[in-house]
């Protein structure tokens, strides 16, 4: 087949505009160009497009099922040259993001609805990591920017970074775990019961001196710690702001441990490659993701 955009944008103006003279003033052609277009198109297809027996042509059957099909092309046609264009011009027209799997989903949400709305054009691809994933993921360059609480002092990470937000832990259990009743917890009873941690698919994992117990289950989601504390299985030190609502709700409780300072707190990071100038929509992003970080612990 050799029919072309051209041919489609002819059959489909003809329907529109219900004759070949009108479709040709609608697209500045005269009219035996539209008619050859048609022709040209129906014998490529190998079928009739238009009953031409009457005063105006009639779209067949055939032609019918054949015309939302159409639109769909010239629409899709369309977008590639916009997309073009833009590629042309420089523009963005893709950003890749990774996130720490201890991002709040209700801040992704509200940051990336709001991303949408100002960066109708740009495509968006999102990475889930565990720990150190994010970094590994920009490093490597599958992605362009991240938001990274990184284990390790984030200098050392080679990455161009910016300090978004502080994210403090707590260590949680349910209240009908044996820990949740105890008043004070020395080390060697911490040490008899199971405790939760991160990692990641690469061995990457928390400090060891987050390590309490001499029973720890590795998870690469936070999501399923979380679960798993709720239903009693295991306690954990998980972000203040995944348990915040539990604690209020006493479906979690506080247990009394007091985390070394450098476990207290996380802090969020901004990261790209050093040789990587932030467009537009990614500073735009570093901007809006750390304003929504910064007012939730306020």
């Amino acid at each position: 087949m050799r029919f072309s955009i051209e041919h489609i944008e002819a059959f489909v103006t003809v329907v529109d505009t219900g004759s070949f003279s009108a479709a040709a003033r609608s697209l500045g052609k005269v009219q035996s160009q539209i008619s050859t277009a048609i022709a040209n198109l129906e014998d490529d297809l190998g079928i009739t497009l238009f009953d031409r027996s009457g005063k105006y042509p009639q779209i067949t059957q055939k032609g019918e099922e054949l015309l939302f099909k159409s639109r769909k092309l010239l629409r899709q046609s369309e977008k590639l040259i916009k997309h073009a264009d833009r590629l042309a011009l420089g523009e963005q027209t893709l950003l890749r993001l990774a996130l720490d799997e201890y991002m709040p989903l209700h801040i992704t949400t509200q940051v990336l609805n709001s991303f949408q709305e100002r960066f109708p054009t740009i495509d968006l691809e999102v990475l889930w990591g565990a720990v150190g994933n994010v970094q590994k993921n920009v490093s490597s360059g599958q992605a362009d920017v991240g938001i990274d609480v990184p284990v390790d002092n984030i200098a050392s990470s080679g990455l161009s970074f910016k300090k978004l937000s502080l994210m403090e832990f707590c260590a949680v259990a349910a209240p009908n775990h044996p820990l949740a009743d105890m008043k004070a917890l020395t080390k060697e009873t911490l040490q008899s019961y199971r405790q939760a941690m991160g990692m990641s698919q690469h061995g990457s994992r928390l400090p060891d001196s987050f390590k309490k117990s001499d029973q720890v289950w590795l998870f690469e989601d936070s999501r399923l710690i979380h679960r798993l504390v709720l239903a009693g299985t295991v306690w954990a030190g998980l972000p203040r702001n995944m348990v915040a609502e539990d604690l209020l709700s006493g479906k979690l409780v506080e247990l009394p441990i007091k985390l070394a300072e450098n476990e207290l707190k996380g802090i969020f990071y901004y990261v790209w490659n050093v040789a990587h100038e932030l467009t537009p929509a990614e500073q735009w992003l570093c901007e809006n993701f750390g304003k929504k970080l910064r007012d939730a612990i306020s």
